[in-house]
């Protein structure tokens, strides 16, 4: 594993610096109990449930030391070594398209002045399918005020987006959008059950379908299903926490929510939503919104939840969410519960942030993905193929503002030379981390 070559965090305004400067130092006396370059295990990472060392240890990894290696070296390997074999399709069978992104968020320096080519290169390729998805990790609430990301965050702010903010996620009017969003994540209730509702009927508004939060109880047991090329695909979605909030007594069906991201997760309420989506559907997606945020590979025990999951819920696909830099993804053997037969699955532990600029350097690498579904020789609907977008979200270099663009990382490597210093230095960070972490087990399936 090489060293890392930029900074953890990297701000850009003088009032950023002089913040984080302050926070490293004060967290340098942290380096005496956190020596190690593995995650601490068995980290929940919920805040609802932080002890005073869990901050601690959360602040140490996101500002100056983020875990480069798996717990153990055998989990390392595991993945590094990870086989992916798809089946064959039937003669003539259908095929469609899933495109899947990862988190959307109220970035403050994301806006229509700063993104007028966000999707130049890569909108063709993300939106070009007949299902796209991706978790939209923020209330769009257009009744209250926003609550956009600060380039600083230090407390557990709230999120909410506007109409404009949803225009820049869903391809800035250029594409056709989305066709569904999870909308069960850590900042579901950040506008309260109105602001729910209101992002519920905004989403409705636009023609884009949504799972993972429910307006009633007979909304909750609705199940998502998209229909094309005569396959049915069932999304369902579930959160870990809500952080400091939870699921009001009143409103108990308003978000699929539960703690797992403990060990040993509870995980029966997953259960219950696919058991009522495969008896909709002929595939199922799981959105899992869980894992532990700022390290380059999965927990173990979060592997361990998603194994069960699987071996116990029977997804078809899991797409995980929340970690905010990439992690690499997984494809499981087990046997299906409903069926008895040995099914090879995929879990995707996290696709990094999306359209957000967080300061963490890591979580400007996206991973866009997209899935072939067919049916196979036994008329089972299946993963057929899969490609893998590594995508560099560079802030433009514009010496005024910014002029956020999405490159494929292949093109951002050949444009490299005309870039500022500061951007080759981060762009070559991002290049390492894709070639030390991800590229082991993906490059093969790396999209053109």
């Amino acid at each position: 594993m090489s060293q890392r070559i930029f900074p953890a965090v990297s701000t850009f305004t003088w009032q950023g610096k002089v913040l984080v400067a302050v926070i490293r130092f004060l967290g340098l006396f942290l380096r005496l109990f956190y020596r190690s370059h593995r995650p601490v295990p068995n980290f929940e990472e919920n805040p609802a449930h932080y002890s005073a060392k869990d901050i601690l240890y959360f602040a140490y990894k996101y500002y100056l030391k983020p875990p480069e290696k798996a717990e153990t070296d055998s989990l390392q390997n595991y993945f590094h070594n990870m086989n992916f074999s798809f089946p064959k399709l039937a003669e003539g069978s259908p095929e469609i398209q899933l495109s899947s992104g990862g988190d959307l968020m109220p970035y403050h320096w994301l806006n229509e002045e700063n993104t007028q080519h966000l999707w130049d290169e890569i909108g063709p390729w993300y939106f070009n399918a007949d299902i796209v998805f991706a978790n939209l990790e923020t209330p769009i609430d257009i009744h209250q005020k926003t609550g956009m990301v600060p380039e600083v965050m230090l407390n557990d702010m709230h999120f909410n987006g506007d109409e404009n903010l949803f225009k820049l996620f869903n391809g800035s009017g250029k594409f056709k959008g989305f066709d569904i969003l999870s909308t069960a994540n850590n900042h579901s209730l950040d506008m309260g059950i109105q602001g729910l509702h209101h992002t519920l009927n905004f989403l409705d508004q636009q023609g884009i379908k949504h799972t993972g939060t429910a307006r009633s109880a007979e909304e909750q047991k609705e199940i998502r299903v998209i229909e094309a090329n005569g396959m049915r695909i069932a999304f369902v979605a579930a959160t870990y926490c809500l952080n400091h909030l939870s699921v009001p007594e009143e409103h108990p069906y308003c978000v699929n929510a539960g703690r797992f991201n403990l060990p040993n997760a509870d995980v029966s309420p997953i259960r219950r939503l696919v058991e009522d989506a495969r008896s909709q559907a002929d595939f199922v997606v799981l959105s899992l919104h869980n894992g532990n945020a700022y390290q380059a590979y999965p927990s173990q025990h979060t592997m361990d939840n998603v194994h069960r999951i699987f071996e116990t819920c029977g997804p078809d696909l899991i797409l995980g969410s929340h970690p905010h830099n990439p992690q690499p993804i997984e494809q499981y053997n087990y046997t299906c519960p409903y069926t008895g037969k040995v099914k090879n699955s995929i879990a995707v532990y996290s696709q990094g942030d999306f359209v957000a600029y967080d300061i963490f350097t890591w979580c400007h690498l996206h991973l866009g993905i997209k899935f072939t579904l067919g049916r196979d020789t036994a008329g089972t609907v299946c993963i057929s193929a899969m490609e893998v977008m590594p995508q560099f979200l560079w802030h433009g270099d514009k010496h005024q503002g910014f002029d956020f663009r999405f490159l494929p990382l292949k093109k951002a490597l050949e444009a490299e030379k005309s870039m500022s210093k500061r951007s080759k230095k981060e762009l070559a960070e991002i290049d390492r981390f894709w070639k030390s972490h991800l590229a082991p087990s993906l490059s093969i399936y790396e999209a053109p």
